[in-house]
């Protein structure tokens, strides 16, 4: 899928939004927040109701690929209710993958001056200024700055995985592979906290390919740093490995990703319908038993 890219930008999303809810310094003073309590207060119910309807079509949109789409809801969401908690946040996400960065800096402005997902918004904010810099060419200017937001987003929350996912994308950038890989395997740590995330954001990517498959272009790629690739990757191509009739490729994949996600994620992940309806029965067997010897 020749989305992939922004798809895993917005795995990055996922990730944050079901690990890091952190109300960190940028406490609004006490009248502003009786203010926007009275605000809440006035948003009827069925406003509300359709402002998280349209923010769960907007994420659907930009997980697929179409975050113009995915923005013009969103902001039919800020209409239906300006109050919803955490909106500036996605807007400035999608923005991001659209390679709009002073549009995403100034999201994530607006949700740090509520004191909104404050670790998430400084991972956002370090990621923008990384995409800028790549896209200029100019990752050594920026080292200093990016490291910065980093180092205030870990800060504001040391469990959540971002902060260090975007330090391994930044040092995988920088030609620092080492650097990258450490990064890496922090931030799949702190996800192994919450097995769920990583289920939740396999199971999305695979529904995606089942619902787009294309088996006309190249096989998908899995970006490498020293041999290392993030382990939803490594299931994504696999399954577009399945869908290409390519069971031996597949199963070298899958064997891969056995090794780098705890054993109860690893079955679970095999019992979703897509590895269950590709691949034959007696694999799946081997691949849940342990090796011999």
């Amino acid at each position: 899928m020749e989305v992939l890219r922004t798809i895993l930008f917005s795995l990055l999303g996922l990730c944050l939004i079901a690990l890091s809810f952190v109300v960190g310094g940028f406490v609004a003073k006490k009248t502003k927040v009786e203010r926007v309590v009275r605000t809440v207060s006035l948003v009827p119910a069925e406003k509300r109701a359709a402002a998280a309807d349209l923010v769960e079509a907007a994420l659907a949109s930009r997980f697929a690929g179409r975050p113009s789409e995915a923005l013009s809801l969103l902001m039919d969401a800020r209409r239906e209710d300006p109050t919803m908690r955490g909106l500036d946040y996605q807007i400035g996400l999608t923005h991001l993958a659209l390679g709009e960065f002073d549009e995403a800096e100034a999201a994530a402005a607006g949700s740090l001056a509520r004191g909104e997902e404050v670790s998430n918004v400084q991972t956002l904010s370090a990621a923008v200024l990384m995409a800028r810099a790549v896209a200029a060419g100019s990752v050594e200017a920026s080292r200093a700055a990016v490291l910065d937001r980093l180092a205030a987003a870990r800060a504001a929350d040391p469990l959540s995985p971002a902060p260090q996912y975007v330090m391994g994308e930044f040092y995988r950038a920088f030609g620092e592979p080492e650097a990258a890989v450490e990064a890496y395997r922090k931030a799949l740590q702190r996800v192994a906290q919450s097995d769920g995330v990583i289920i939740s954001t396999v199971k999305a990517g695979l529904s995606g390919l089942r619902l787009n498959q294309q088996t006309s272009g190249p096989p998908l790629s899995t970006p490498r740093v020293t041999g290392i690739s993030p382990p939803e990757q490594l299931f994504f191509a696999a399954a577009d490995a399945l869908l290409r009739g390519d069971q031996q490729a597949a199963l070298g994949l899958l064997r891969e990703a056995q090794g780098r996600v705890s054993d109860p994620v690893y079955k679970a992940l095999l019992q979703d319908s897509f590895f269950q309806d590709y691949l034959p029965s007696r694999s799946l067997e081997l691949q849940t038993t342990p090796p011999q010897g």
